[in-house]
């Protein structure tokens, strides 16, 4: 299967919010179920109380994570076959698993639950004509929101440091291989270039052609 690649420039902001969007849906569904507890009234509560939206919200956020996941998985085929085709030896990401995790995790964090305040706000407002602030992540409505979205997010952020490491060891593994085939290409050639030139005029094809010869020569015949 072969999907077209997008720009380098693109491919991580597109990764990283459709990895936000899955982590959030995920997240909101999580805190009222650590809070309610499985069963009816958590089915209930996500159809009510302001969740009008979210089932279309679920469905969509579903398929633009599944979709990333999709790219994700095509780049790194398509790179580890690649680096078959060039028979490259493999080399680590210079960057450590521990630094990409504790990144992708800090700025995931961030996203999700301001992305959950503003969710939790905006139906409070339209359910309640008032907006609860920060309350809907330490309020009395939300204890286990911050404790939720951190674990959400802690998980989401372990697969995106192995998979943004696979590619990038991929990337470095190929790129040594192509350094190494262009160092061992001749740099000059065996022999010397052929010169092109353009062949002489024959004296006999000039402008005398096809006249008498001169007097002179016709006097001593």
């Amino acid at each position: 299967m072969r999907l077209r690649a997008l720009p380098t420039a693109l491919r991580g902001p597109i990764s990283f919010w459709a990895l936000a969007g899955l982590a959030l849906l995920v997240s909101h569904d999580a805190v009222f179920a650590a809070q309610m507890g499985p069963g009816e009234a958590l089915t209930r509560t996500l159809r009510t109380a302001g969740h009008d939206y979210w089932g279309l919200a679920t469905i969509g956020l579903a398929g633009i994570g599944a979709t990333a996941a999709l790219w994700a998985v095509v780049r790194l085929l398509q790179l580890r076959r690649r680096a078959h085709a060039l028979r490259a030896r493999p080399i680590e990401p210079t960057a450590t698993y521990g630094g990409r995790f504790l990144v992708a995790w800090a700025r995931l964090f961030v996203v999700v639950a301001i992305g959950f305040a503003i969710q939790e706000n905006l139906e409070h407002l339209g359910m309640h004509s008032h907006a609860i602030g920060a309350g809907a992540l330490i309020g009395p409505e939300y204890p286990l929101a911050l404790p939720v979205i951190g674990l959400i997010t802690m998980v989401a952020a372990s697969i995106a440091a192995l998979v943004t490491g696979a590619e990038h060891a991929l990337i470095a593994t190929i790129a040594a291989a192509l350094h190494r085939i262009i160092r061992r290409a001749p740099r000059r050639l065996g022999r010397p270039p052929l010169r092109i030139t353009e062949p002489r005029p024959s004296v006999l094809a000039g402008a005398a052609a096809g006249r008498a010869p001169p007097r002179l020569l016709r006097s001593a015949t």
